[in-house]
């Protein structure tokens, strides 16, 4: 028995030397840190607290991402040198588009190929609905150092608008992409012009007037009809006219607002006369503070900033042509006077004596020279017989064609030979004597025929 004491005897000794051992470690660990806490202030913990956060922020922030891609930015500089740019929706996540932007960059290009330029993803990011992607790109100058063209503008301007119409479909690589939807215009050098309705068959007329809504292309093209509709009623157009609209943006959006509406009004029958247009300026001028163009508030808004065209503003200013005053018409004759004078009997020949020779006769004025008119005589001649001649109320004169062919001298002689007269008086009024020799041979022809045909 007191040799097991004796040999139990050092392992209590040990157990108590080790109890001693502990408590003097831990008193000498909480001197060490009292220690400390008197060396460090309550600002200075604060401050490598403070430090060793920024470290562990910069050291996951170095380390590579093992989540999924969250989206893709091009860099401010790009975003700025691409002054065109348009926007279209895929119905793909975000981390399947991201890896394939060059190939998406090739498509667009490969779709909407202008000369001396090229396409440039501006954005890729995850639209409100889940699996779907907004995708934003842009035209760049190629080489970028460069500036566009106005032929490259237009063509790229024609391009767009006809994918924004639906006029074409914008092909991608349909296994990496799937399908595109939601084609927009964002912003286009000069603005753009979109024309809903089809132009008419004999073209574009003049455009009348233009006017502000607070709208953007989009909602303009949704509501087109009822745009339409209500302006016609609006402008009181009768069952053969109608309007034909054109819809701009001076920023070139399609959804931005606000949009001009340039209108023209056409006939079927042809160009509006200006009676017609001056009653449509005042119409337009009178419903914009009353009736609003006849267009719904609710649907369009207000209507401003309406202004006439220069073709109206002539059309309506412009001063009626004056007429030159209509010629008088000339007096009818008289029913007493025939429409051509009847030649009269010779006058008696007087027996006073001829002039004496060398004498030139006196100044008459030719009745031939003058034409005919009537003369007023005081009284009438007489005769050397004392009787008097016939009366006549005009001097003996017959029309240029129809007078007989006789050569007088260069003076009017006051005797006349007997044959003169009595040739004058044997022809009819009318006829020459070349003229009934010719009814005579004529006559004298036909009598031959009709023997040698009995």
């Amino acid at each position: 028995m007191g040799k097991l004491q004796g040999q139990r005897l050092p392992v209590q000794q040990q157990q108590n030397n080790d109890g001693v051992g502990s408590r003097t470690f831990c008193e000498r660990c909480s001197f060490a840190f009292s220690r400390i806490g008197l060396q460090f202030s309550f600002k200075c913990s604060a401050v490598l607290l403070l430090s060793v956060a920024v470290f562990l922020s910069a050291l996951f922030w170095i380390l590579p991402r093992t989540d999924k891609l969250s989206g893709f930015d091009a860099k401010e500089g790009i975003k700025q040198a691409a002054t065109t740019q348009a926007y279209f929706r895929l119905e793909k996540p975000v981390s399947d588009i991201v890896p394939h932007i060059t190939r998406l960059e090739y498509d667009i290009s490969e779709e909407i190929a202008i000369p001396y330029m090229k396409v440039s993803v501006l954005s890729v990011q995850e639209a409100g609905v889940a699996n779907q992607t907004n995708v934003i790109f842009g035209f760049l100058p190629d080489p970028v150092d460069s500036s566009s063209t106005p032929v490259s503008l237009s063509l790229l301007k024609s391009a767009l608008l006809e994918l924004y119409l639906r006029d074409t479909n914008l092909t991608l690589t349909y296994s990496i992409f799937g399908q595109p939807s939601l084609f927009e215009v964002l912003k286009c050098p000069g603005g753009i012009t979109m024309m809903p309705d089809h132009i008419p068959f004999w073209g574009l007329s003049d455009i009348l007037f233009n006017f502000t809504l607070h709208s953007s292309i989009d909602e303009i093209r949704e509501n087109f009809t009822a745009l339409k509709e209500q302006l016609i009623v609006g402008l009181r157009l009768s069952h053969n006219e109608d309007v034909f609209l054109q819809i701009s943006n001076e920023v070139g959006s399609t959804k931005d607002p606000p949009v001009i509406v340039e209108a023209s009004v056409y006939s079927d029958h042809g160009s509006l006369q200006p009676q017609r247009l001056k009653q449509l300026a005042q119409i337009i001028m009178g419903s914009v503070p009353t009736s609003n163009l006849g267009l719904d508030n609710s649907v369009f808004g207000k209507v401003k900033q309406v202004n006439l065209s220069s073709f109206l503003n002539r059309t309506v200013h412009a001063v009626p042509p004056t007429l030159p005053p209509a010629p008088t018409p000339a007096p009818a004759p008289a029913s007493n006077d025939p429409l051509w004078p009847s030649p009269s009997p010779s006058p008696a020949v007087s027996s006073s004596p001829s002039p004496a020779c060398g004498k030139e006769p006196s100044s008459s004025p030719s009745p031939i020279a003058d034409p005919p008119s009537p003369v007023t005589n005081s009284g009438p001649p007489l005769s050397s017989s004392g009787i008097a001649a016939s009366p006549s109320s005009h001097a003996p004169a017959y029309p240029p064609k129809l007078s007989p062919r006789l050569k007088l001298s260069p003076g009017p002689s006051p005797q006349m030979s007997s044959s003169m007269t009595s040739s004058s008086s044997s022809f009819a009024p009318g006829f020459s004597f070349k003229e009934l020799c010719l009814f005579w041979l004529l006559g004298l022809a036909v009598l031959h025929i009709l023997g040698w045909t009995w």
